[in-house]
């Protein structure tokens, strides 16, 4: 009995820590900045990209999006005007999201175990490791789609892909969690904030590809409804990273 006992009272002093640093909002701020950060990144991997493997991309993915979010994400996958005025401006939006999706990560960590690294080389290595990270992760999603997408779409197939890609999130993740923490003193004390991450960013994908599957049966769908589909999503895996920065926390306490 005091296995699932110690792991209810676990999720209840979770639970009371985000709701007393206030996670929410540092979780919509991260939410914000990721947002907005999409179509520059898009933009940017599709000039690096020739046209054929952007269109390779674009055919191998299954949709996560709605029909009519994702005509306007083909829509600026086609259009490639601006030129380096366009890549100028993308790379300005990435570098002001970055930072501030650092700054933002760093507060809940500091929030969570009351003490941070405020050295320029603590800065620089959180900065480098949260922004690798979730670059990391991303690919991650883009490739562990991509490659089970050329097999056919059996259950055994989906639920290999969907082990896959915890696993592979999960390992993504670590550096986010062990290097800005002053508590976490191993990967493997990092393991359950990114083990936590992953099976919620996992589910999210899941519940994407299910929306968008029946979007069109829907009372209300397109580009709008997409949209806030998108947003929402992002608010809640920013919710998922700053919760597993709470949990790690209060393990790392106990």
């Amino acid at each position: 009995m005091a296995g699932p006992v110690d792991a209810v009272r676990v999720v209840l002093a979770v639970v009371r820590s985000v709701r007393d640093h206030d996670v929410e909002y540092p979780a919509a701020s991260l939410a914000y900045y990721g947002f907005i950060s999409l179509f520059p990144l898009l933009l940017i991997v599709l000039t690096l990209l020739s046209r054929s493997a952007a269109t390779a991309i674009q055919s191998a993915t299954p949709p996560f999006l709605t029909p009519g979010t994702r005509e306007l994400v083909y829509d600026v996958m086609a259009d490639r005007s601006g030129g380096r005025t366009a890549i100028t401006v993308a790379l300005a939006v990435l570098t002001w999201s970055g930072a501030n999706l650092t700054v933002g990560f760093r507060s809940t960590v500091e929030r969570a175990e009351g003490e941070l690294d405020t050295s320029v080389t603590g800065r620089v290595r959180d900065a480098l490791c949260v922004l690798g990270s979730l670059a990391l992760a991303l690919c991650t999603i883009v490739l562990t789609t991509v490659a089970f997408s050329a097999f056919s779409a059996r259950p055994s197939v989906v639920a290999a892909g969907v082990v896959a890609l915890v696993a592979t999130l999960s390992l993504a993740f670590l550096p986010l969690y062990y290097f800005p923490s002053r508590r976490v003193t191993s990967l493997r004390e990092a393991l359950p904030g990114s083990l936590t991450a992953a099976l919620g960013w996992t589910g999210l994908l899941v519940f994407a590809h299910l929306y968008a599957a029946n979007a069109e049966r829907l009372a209300v769908y397109g580009a709008i409804s997409g949209i806030i589909v998108v947003l929402t999503s992002v608010y809640v895996a920013a919710l998922l990273l700053l919760t597993g920065v709470v949990l790690n926390a209060t393990l790392a306490g106990r």
